[in-house]
């Protein structure tokens, strides 16, 4: 399967999920979306950091 095609079948069955619990899907796709951010400003911090630390070593 193709990677798009996998997504939307993800967000088909969370839907599914949702009408299921009687949960709304905006707000649990507002929830994942707020982790997906979290996870790539903390990946992007580390890197960051990383870089800060070889520019440092590299003017001592």
């Amino acid at each position: 399967m193709k990677i798009k095609e996998t997504k939307l079948l993800q967000n088909q069955r969370l839907k599914e999920i949702c009408n299921d619990k009687e949960v709304n899907y905006e707000s649990i796709e507002t929830l994942l979306d707020s982790v997906k951010t979290k996870k790539l400003l903390k990946r992007n911090n580390y890197h960051q950091q990383k870089i800060n630390d070889v520019i440092e070593k590299a003017i001592k």
